[in-house]
């Protein structure tokens, strides 16, 4: 890289003192590129946030809440005589202590096993959904019942025939919830597809009541076809933390001069804060 030393003030601005920087004898350049790992992480969080209205970087009163999450609450620490324990947050944290990188990271990883779990269904069990398209999840339960009655109705040996008027409303109804998701109709020809697929669904529900803190919605991401791509930005967004805190040894002072603290998440994401440009 040539010249850091001047890439580095078009990144900062010229109100930081970039002498105080090369005293410390860390490489100039190493910080250039954690800072911009910085910008690409602000820009991730940022296009999840404007794509499904959640915002990852979590509030310390957001994160308290996600710690009824156990892979979020429980981490494991090494005593003094080398054996590992595990700890709950919720016994050793404040609820308005702030959210550390590590804390950040620890829920990217599991929002991110989540969202794969769902993913994996999509890809090796339900690879075409009939419903995925108008799917909201206060219509389990209503589709739900409707699958059920056609199910009796169709194990009679009279099968649908004395109840054409019954089957024609329930498909109606369903049409009237659904009318884009052509494959899904008629009802009385997709009940059992259906009610495989309302397994997924049941799935998304479980998810988003986990998360409900942060807002997820699983049926608008699955709605607007969005899940690899947040899917991707999730990943994006551990892996450029996790080159954060990598860095942050060898550029600890520089980083902290700066206003980057590993203990807390803020320093990373708040422009106000921290103003990094983009260069």
């Amino acid at each position: 890289m040539r010249d850091p030393k001047r890439i580095l003030e078009k990144i900062l601005g010229s109100e930081y003192d970039l002498d105080r920087f090369q005293r410390t004898g860390e490489s100039l350049e190493q910080v250039v590129c954690t800072l911009r790992d910085v910008v690409k992480c602000r820009k991730a969080r940022q296009w999840i946030d404007d794509s499904f209205g959640i915002d990852v970087a979590v509030s310390p009163e957001t994160f308290h809440r996600l710690l009824d999450i156990p892979q979020i609450n429980f981490v494991e620490n090494t005593n003094r005589m080398l054996e590992v324990e595990s700890v709950s947050l919720k016994d050793t944290r404040n609820p308005e202590d702030p959210v550390s990188i590590g804390n950040l990271n620890a829920i990217l990883r599991e929002l991110y096993r989540n969202l794969e779990s769902v993913h994996a269904i999509l890809q090796n069990e339900r690879p075409d959904p009939l419903l995925i398209g108008e799917m909201r999840g206060e219509w389990i339960d209503p589709v739900a019942e409707r699958v059920r009655t056609l199910s009796v109705l169709h194990g009679k040996l009279t099968g649908y025939f004395f109840n054409l008027g019954r089957v024609k409303k329930i498909e109606q109804e369903f049409e009237e919830w659904f009318p884009n998701s052509t494959k899904a109709h008629p009802l009385r020809r997709t009940w059992l597809l259906v009610e495989r697929e309302l397994e997924l669904y049941r799935r998304c529900s479980e998810i988003n009541k986990r998360w409900k803190a942060i807002g997820l919605d699983l049926f608008l991401v699955l709605r607007e076809g969005g899940l690899s791509n947040l899917l991707e930005n999730v990943q994006e967004m551990g892996n450029l933390l996790w080159n954060v805190v990598y860095s942050h040894k060898s550029v600890e002072q520089c980083l902290g001069l700066a206003g980057i603290e590993l203990a807390d998440a803020r320093s990373l994401f708040d422009s106000n804060r921290v103003t990094i440009n983009n260069v």
